[in-house]
């Protein structure tokens, strides 16, 4: 079986969406800041739908409140191949990929959601200027 495929990350849109995308995202955290980001949001009911990490070690997070019983798995500044492997096991688990950020130096962070709340995760997405993630067979 052929588990190779390409992974076309969430694009940033501009036009009208662009001020309130560039004004939602957290400002650049140190990564010693932010798993307490993460913590802190999640105990407000918040979820990152969107992350990007930079080449200096620093990553900002779009926080929204997902949908009611939504489960998210984020995994941030991560080699190709470990990204992979985060998504081959969301995909046995039938969890969909919503979104993905890839720097410059090929550092992945993602955002993986249980497949019956993708589409609302990705009207919230849209609504923000950022599109999902694609993940299509080579």
């Amino acid at each position: 079986m052929n588990t190779s495929a390409v992974y076309l990350p969430s694009k940033l849109l501009l036009g009208e969406t662009e001020n309130l995308r560039r004004h939602s995202l957290t400002r650049w955290l140190s990564r010693d800041l932010t798993q307490a980001s993460v913590d802190f949001c999640r105990n407000l009911g918040l979820m990152p739908l969107y992350c990007e990490t930079s080449s200096e070690h620093l990553t900002r997070f779009l926080f929204l409140r997902p949908p009611q019983g939504a489960k998210i798995e984020v995994r941030t500044g991560r080699a190709k191949d470990k990204f992979e492997e985060f998504d081959r096991a969301n995909r046995e688990r039938n969890w969909r990929l919503l979104s993905l950020h890839i720097n410059e130096t090929q550092v992945h962070s993602a955002v993986w959601i249980s497949a019956e709340h993708f589409e609302i995760a990705k009207t919230l997405l849209l609504a923000q200027g950022i599109t999902t993630a694609e993940r299509t067979p080579s």
